[in-house]
C-alpha cells in the first residue's frame, strides 16, 4: 500500500472515531483553547515589570570561623535579593555582618580573653574585690581591728575630681578649710553597719560627731571645718555629699582597704 493511501486511511479512521466519540472530540478541541485563553489572561492580569539585578549575600564556610558560618546560615535563611553589591562580594571580606553588634561583641570577647594585659588587670581587680570582701567581713565582725585608721578623702577621689573646685567656688569655703577636708580620713569602723541616720546639719555642727566619723589633721582644722560647715544650709550640705559620692573612685577604695588589712592583721 502506498504512503498516500496509508495517510488517507489513518485520517479516515481518526475522523470516524471522533464522530463516534463526540465528547472526547469536544474536549480535545476545547482544552488547548482554554489553556491559551488562560495564558492570555495571566499575561494581562500581571503586566511585565523590570527586575533589577540580584546580589545574594554570601554564606561563609566553617573554615572562615564559627560566627561568620552561623551568621551565614541563620541570617540568610530566606536568601534575600539586593539590587546593590553586598559587603561579602568585596575582596578579602568573608562575612556581611562584620559591623553587627554580635560581631563586635565576639571581637571584644576575644580581645579580653586573649589580651594578657587585660587578663592581668581583671585578675588584679578580682583580687582587690576579694580583699574588699575580707575587709567588710572584718569591719562587721571585728571593727576594733582597724580602729583609729581611715582612708584619706583625697586618696579615694577620682583623678579628674571636681569636689575641690565645688567646695571653693560653689560652697564658698576657704582654701584652708578645703585642705583640711580633703586631707582628713574617714573612720571606716563607724560605717560597719551602714550609714548612720543623722542629719548632715547635726553632724556638721557637732564637734563630737565630726571626730566620731572623721580624723582631721589637726584640732585647729577640726574647729575650722566645724564652724565653716555649720554655717551652710542643709541643702548645700546635701549637695556636697552628692558631689562627694559622684567623685569617689571605687577602684582606689578596693585597693586601699586591702592595704588596711595588711597593716592591721
Amino acid at each position: 500500500m502506498k504512503t498516500g493511501s496509508q495517510i488517507r486511511l489513518l485520517l479516515w479512521k481518526n475522523w470516524t472515531l471522533r464522530k463516534r466519540q463526540k465528547i472526547r472530540f469536544l474536549v480535545e478541541i476545547s482544552w488547548p483553547v482554554l489553556l491559551f485563553i488562560g495564558l492570555v489572561w495571566l499575561r494581562k492580569a500581571n503586566p511585565l515589570y523590570q527586575q533589577h539585578e540580584c546580589h545574594f549575600p554570601n554564606k561563609a564556610l566553617p573554615s572562615a570561623g564559627i560566627l561568620p558560618w552561623i551568621q551565614g546560615i541563620f541570617c540568610n535563611a530566606n536568601n534575600p535579593c539586593f539590587r546593590y553589591p553586598t559587603q561579602g562580594e568585596s575582596p578579602g571580606i568573608v562575612s556581611n555582618y562584620n559591623n553587627s553588634v554580635l560581631a563586635h561583641f565576639y571581637v571584644d570577647i576575644q580581645e579580653l580573653l586573649l589580651n594578657e594585659t587585660e587578663v592581668r588587670q581583671y585578675g588584679r581587680l578580682w583580687r582587690e574585690m576579694a580583699s574588699f570582701s575580707n575587709f567588710m567581713d572584718t569591719l562587721r565582725n571585728n571593727p576594733s581591728a582597724i580602729a583609729g585608721r581611715g582612708l584619706k578623702i583625697d586618696d579615694i577621689l577620682k583623678d579628674d575630681e571636681i569636689l575641690t573646685a565645688f567646695l571653693l567656688r560653689d560652697a564658698g569655703l576657704s582654701e584652708s578649710i578645703v585642705y583640711q577636708l580633703v586631707n582628713a580620713q574617714l573612720r571606716l569602723e563607724q560605717f560597719a553597719f551602714g550609714v548612720p541616720d543623722l542629719q548632715l546639719k547635726d553632724i556638721a555642727c557637732s564637734q563630737a560627731l565630726l571626730e566620731h566619723f572623721i580624723i582631721f589633721p589637726s584640732r585647729m582644722g577640726l574647729h575650722g571645718v566645724r564652724n565653716a560647715m555649720c554655717a551652710l544650709s542643709q541643702q548645700r550640705l546635701q549637695r556636697i555629699e552628692d558631689i562627694l559620692y559622684a567623685n569617689l573612685d571605687f577602684f582606689k577604695i578596693f585597693r586601699l582597704v586591702g592595704g588596711l588589712l595588711k597593716i592591721n592583721p
